[in-house]
């Protein structure tokens, strides 16, 4: 097989329209794992010596990335003949100059390939989306929630930190103490704004336009913006939006019940951990 580079940047498509389950679009790169530098080797650790890297034009793939993990299908193309070669993504990452790297493996083995140029379709497993999709709406809801806190408890001084959105290990940091006597004013709101079914809206903004349109900027975080300079806002209406180049459910009411299991505090960092009922 012979390996073909790139350095074409990739449109994300799915943080355009996160409802796409399958897309066309044009292979820019494959090559063999051990083709690539170190510093992308080192994305894909588990690689072996069948893992392919496929770049493609356009991704409805998510990107592992902003504590939600990465999308899982398949990308294939069908020949004049009707024979399919089917390639299986096993993980997505980004990487240098605006690329999304597809590692996998083709189904039909080691001399299945996909020529520059190619067109394919991508198909992402539908349930791993919306279970990270609902996991990560629920970090954003509660986030906001205890932000809804603190304009009630004006003791409460915290900043959020960073946020892991894994169905097995999801959880809120925050620089400050939360202490344990907060923990059931923070499941009621959660549970209210589920319960309110408030929308999920999608909106592009310059950085000097954030502020101004009440995006909550954590003190510290790097702002992101796109090949346009815009950057993009998931903003859970009437509660409040967030920097974010994650997936989301249509409305909270989606995300279903959100548990909390309880919050920890060691050397001023408090960490709210929680789950999905079922999940």
């Amino acid at each position: 097989m012979a390996s073909v580079s790139s350095t074409v940047r990739t449109k994300a498509v799915y943080q355009y329209d996160e409802g796409l389950r399958q897309h066309v679009c044009r292979v820019t790169a494959l090559r063999p794992f051990y083709d690539l530098p170190d510093a992308e080797k080192a994305l894909f650790k588990a690689g072996v010596e069948t893992t392919r890297v496929l770049e493609t034009a356009e991704t409805i793939f998510y990107a592992q990335g902003g504590g939600q993990p990465f999308d899982t299908g398949v990308i294939s193309r069908q020949d004049s003949n009707g024979l399919q070669t089917v390639f299986e993504v096993q993980a997505v990452r980004n990487a240098p100059e605006g690329r999304v790297l597809h590692f996998g493996t083709f189904k039909s083995g080691e001399d299945a390939a996909f020529a520059n140029g190619d067109m394919v379709e991508q198909r992402i497993d539908g349930g791993r989306r919306d279970s990270n999709s609902k996991y990560h709406t629920a970090g954003h809801c509660i986030g906001l929630s205890v932000r809804r806190l603190m304009e009630k408890a004006p003791e409460l001084e915290v900043s959020e930190l960073k946020a892991q959105h894994y169905p097995d290990a999801s959880f809120v940091e925050f620089k400050g103490v939360i202490d344990g006597s907060y923990k059931d004013a923070i499941q009621q709101q959660v549970s209210e704004f589920v319960k309110a079914a408030l929308p999920v809206k999608l909106y592009w903004f310059k950085p000097e336009e954030l502020e101004e349109n009440g995006v909550f900027m954590a003190p510290g975080m790097p702002i992101v913006a796109g090949p346009d300079g815009k950057v993009r806002v998931v903003d859970i209406v009437g509660a409040g939006g967030y920097c974010c180049g994650g997936t989301h459910t249509a409305d909270t009411s989606l995300v279903g019940e959100v548990v909390i299991k309880g919050i920890k505090r060691q050397k001023g960092i408090s960490k709210i951990s929680y789950t999905l009922s079922g999940g």
